[in-house]
């Protein structure tokens, strides 16, 4: 027999939109500004942190149930140019190199995502996000909030960096070719480049990565 939770049935658009605002309500004084599915705030000029509520896929029969994202975007890490513009008015959590979910920031732990439940309560799902948010999250945008802090601390929160950390050396080049100490810069590439290579033996996709680097370097301004 089904439980009375797959019995229920439930609006999905309505249950997101309504978690969101009572979200968003409670974290708009700290700069964020909502734009469909995520909330997202501008520091130091043009580094994005990101707010995002995700639904299940269809196809899995999940769309009752919601994960939220959470990221950091400095734009040479993801666009690997040193001078890139921000052309958006914000960016989806996608667009992130710095990127994680609730509950593993809670949790501290990458492998510790919380999924919710949207046929249960939206108020005690609220509640639990905005918590998280205003305890763990924050502290840590607080603490990632300009280049100089990334290069500094990134390396503490791995719970915070759950899908690119092992590009930081490489993300770390383009800030500083960014930051215009292009020696150092080129520094990290090349410590990067020669860790790749010693991987090479691990399979094609390490090649299809030496090729994209060899294109990569010499498409930047040293």
């Amino acid at each position: 027999m089904f439980s009375v939770l797959f019995q229920k049935k439930i609006d999905v658009t309505k249950c997101i939109d309504s978690i969101e605002n009572m979200v968003y309500a409670q974290i708009k004084e700290y700069g964020f500004k909502k734009h469909g599915r995520t909330l997202h705030r501008f520091v130091s000029e043009d580094i994005s942190q990101v707010i995002n509520f995700q639904c299940g896929q269809a196809y899995r029969n999940e769309t009752h149930l919601m994960w939220v994202n959470v990221g950091i975007r400095v734009p040479e890490s993801f666009e690997r140019e040193f001078n890139p513009q921000n052309l958006k008015k914000y960016y989806h959590e996608y667009d992130c190199n710095i990127r994680t979910r609730l509950g593993a920031v809670k949790n501290r732990d990458g492998n510790k995502a919380t999924t919710y439940d949207l046929r249960k309560n939206s108020d005690k799902i609220a509640t639990c996000i905005v918590k998280e948010i205003i305890d763990d999250v924050l502290p840590v945008f607080e603490v990632l909030n300009s280049r100089e802090l990334i290069l500094a601390h990134r390396r503490e929160f791995p719970w915070f960096d759950t899908l690119n950390s092992h590009l930081i050396v490489l993300e770390e080049a383009m800030i500083y070719g960014h930051l215009g100490d292009k020696q150092k810069a080129r520094e990290l590439f090349d410590a990067y480049y020669e860790h790749v290579v010693s991987r090479k033996c691990e399979g094609k996709h390490i090649q299809g990565h030496l090729q994209y680097l060899d294109k990569l370097k010499d498409s930047l301004e040293w």
